[in-house]
């Protein structure tokens, strides 16, 4: 998810405040929205809960939390539950995860690696941050679930699996047509990322585990692939793009996975949000046409834009095009005075709707 901090645009103070409100509307505005539509039983984050989650101290940490679970908040708890993963952004990755940042995670959003039986389904849900790790007190978790469900020699489900990090693929695979972006996932490796697992970890991971689908997140991208497992079996993995509009992709988006037990059935369907930008710049247009169309009014000698009286322009010899004078400027100010005194108030109206329900 990645909520935008100063940590995304290096921005602060007013500039700052405002990307964090508008943001936070279209998340707040979109998760309410898909929970009264969508009804999900569960819900999977794919990490990345805010962008400087590594960075910050406890205190703040704990102020970026709060505005996280406030955005996220869930809707129906008796019926619904909410798994939320660890993201590099979160807890770093590899050798470069950071400690004290793991065990606060852990401590007050959850365990990094879970199990859950759904549908018929087993859902994998892997911390493969800690598990590229080569510490053994940190990556102890990921790699006893692992080996764990390497030891049943008879699943007695289908496997889900989901990562934060993308599995490793050849370079410049494709990524279906979904993707926004006209590049594939990329393979990059810098301070506290990683665009793909490791090769070695990609096949531990599959072979032991052998899931039917994959689900991973971080790339803020859509992006599908066909791994190969062992007993040459195909496991189509699923990255899902970003949920905010300010992630680097035009296009927020979502995945709804459907899993029935009998007869076990498994369908996914990708789901896009509005285009936030795109909203913007229409409103943008609607600006420039209004005013565009104001300074024509005001340029034309008639009646209806400058106040004359019905029949005497008729009567009047023919003049000369004068500029508009200041009763018609005046005249178009007050009109649009008259819409923006409706159009402001209910903006504002619905914003602070979303901010309080």
């Amino acid at each position: 998810m990645q909520i935008v901090d100063h940590h995304s645009y290096g921005q602060t103070g007013l500039a700052l405040r405002l990307t964090e409100f508008f943001t936070d509307i279209y998340v707040r505005k979109s998760y309410m929205i898909l929970q009264q539509l969508q009804g999900p039983d569960h819900v999977v984050i794919l990490g990345d809960l805010m962008d400087g989650g590594r960075e910050w101290d406890d205190i703040q940490w704990l102020d970026e939390l709060h505005r996280f679970q406030t955005l996220f908040r869930n809707r129906d708890p008796r019926n619904r539950r909410v798994h939320i993963m660890a993201g590099n952004h979160d807890i770093g990755i590899g050798n470069t995860v950071v400690d004290a940042a793991l065990a606060r995670f852990r401590l007050h959003v959850g365990a990094t690696n879970q199990l859950l039986d759904v549908a018929g389904h087993r859902l994998v849900l892997l911390d493969t941050l800690t598990l590229e790790s080569d510490s053994a007190h940190v990556n102890a978790s990921s790699r006893a679930l692992v080996e764990r469900l390497r030891g049943e020699r008879e699943p007695r489900a289908p496997r889900v699996l989901f990562s934060h990090v993308p599995l490793r693929r050849p370079p410049h695979t494709d990524c279906g047509p979904l993707r926004q972006s006209p590049e594939p996932v990329p393979d990059r490796r810098g301070y506290q990322f990683r665009d793909q697992l490791q090769a070695n970890t990609t096949a531990y991971v599959l072979n032991a585990i052998m899931p039917q689908v994959v689900f991973s997140g971080d790339d803020h991208d859509t992006c599908t692939v066909a791994h190969t497992l062992s007993n040459g079996r195909s496991a189509v993995e699923h990255t899902i793009g970003a949920f905010g509009w300010a992630s680097g992709v035009p296009i927020a988006s979502y995945a709804l996975l459907a899993l029935q037990a009998d007869p076990l059935e498994l369908a996914l369907q990708h789901c896009f949000l509005p285009y936030q930008l795109g909203i913007y710049k229409c409103y943008a247009a609607a600006f420039v046409c209004s005013l565009l169309v104001a300074a024509a009014c005001c340029r034309r000698r008639s009646e209806d834009c400058c106040g004359a009286e019905p029949g005497l322009i008729a009567a009047l010899p023919p003049r000369k095009p004068q500029a508009a004078g200041p009763h018609c400027i005046k005249r178009v100010a007050l009109v649009m005075r008259d819409v923006a005194a409706v159009a402001v108030p209910t903006y504002i109206a619905c914003i602070l709707y979303f901010y309080i329900v």
